[in-house]
């Protein structure tokens, strides 16, 4: 108050309409200084497409979601009915589905040493595709285990227990009980934050199970796949273990939000695995399933 009181003495011929104008608008200059910081907060990335109902929140602060909007450390996504695909500043890509929460802990990406990106995922499914930041600064962290990348294409439910599938490169599971890695193809479930992570035989997350339209089972939230934790060489349960109810097809995948892009680069499969610290990578079936030499036979004559 000190400088409006001096610019007050400083023109004391201006008329006073004008002198209360030239108040007014220092004070909202300085108003303005010191609220400037979190007006230019740094764009961690932007939410590329949305269905159904998506929220994000910041603290008590509530906003309406909106293609290409802008997304900052401190945001939480919550999706309803709806998923909502977010592509971070390093170029990461993340697809949260139906009944998610999901929070933007400190991100930050310059190309730099102060590189850092920490997310939190309180429930849920999400499927992230990790882009240029150093795999060495990214954490997601969740009440049951915390994960590490390492160049890494991967998928996670969390609700009673926490599953966890990879599709390409390694996550690194650690909690009190342990930490193991869980390479291309493999999966790997925890149930309790001092339980050691083990791996899921066959346990590859289902995402169609999980977009608008999908048949999870609301009433087991994050529980894993049926073939989570299947012991190696016994039967799979009724249906081969695709995930449906009484043996029966999946429903087909529900269609991207508009602008959404297709970041799954492996569809699903049984895995095979033993088990042990290291989770070790499958392999093609033999021949690689590629058809015979000459291409596929004539069919059959009448």
């Amino acid at each position: 108050m000190k400088k409006i009181d001096s610019m007050t003495y400083a023109m004391p011929d201006l008329p006073a309409c004008v002198r209360q104008f030239l108040l007014a608008a220092l004070a909202a200059l300085l108003l303005g200084m010191t609220t400037r910081p979190a007006l230019a907060a740094e764009s961690a990335g932007v939410l590329l497409a949305y269905t159904g109902k998506v929220e994000i929140l910041h603290g008590e602060e509530k906003r309406p979601p909106a293609k290409h909007a802008d997304l900052f450390s401190g945001d939480t996504i919550v999706t309803g009915d709806g998923q909502a695909q977010i592509r971070f500043a390093d170029g990461t890509l993340l697809t949260l589905y139906r009944d998610t929460r999901f929070s933007v802990d400190d991100y930050h990406y310059g190309k730099g040493v102060g590189d850092r990106a920490q997310f939190s995922l309180v429930n849920g499914v999400m499927h992230t595709l990790t882009g240029e930041i150093d795999k060495k600064n990214y954490l997601l962290k969740t009440r049951l285990a915390n994960l590490g990348v390492r160049g890494t294409e991967y998928s996670v439910q969390l609700g009673n227990v926490l599953h966890v599938s990879v599709d390409q490169g390694r996550v690194e599971l650690a909690n009190a009980g342990g930490t193991i890695l869980v390479g291309a193809g493999q999966s790997a479930i925890v149930t309790g934050a001092d339980v050691m992570p083990k791996p899921a035989m066959g346990g590859k997350i289902d995402l169609r199970m999980h977009g608008p339209g999908g048949r999870h089972d609301k009433g087991t939230p994050g529980a894993p796949h049926p073939d989570a934790g299947h012991p190696p060489g016994a039967a799979l349960p009724p249906g081969g273990g695709t995930g449906a109810l009484g043996g029966a097809s999946p429903p087909p995948p529900p269609p991207p939000p508009p602008g959404t892009r297709n970041i799954s680069r492996q569809s699903g499969g049984q895995q095979t695995q033993t088990g042990g610290q290291q989770l070790p990578g499958g392999g093609l079936p033999p021949g690689g399933g590629l058809p015979p030499p000459g291409g596929l036979p004539p069919p059959p004559g009448p």
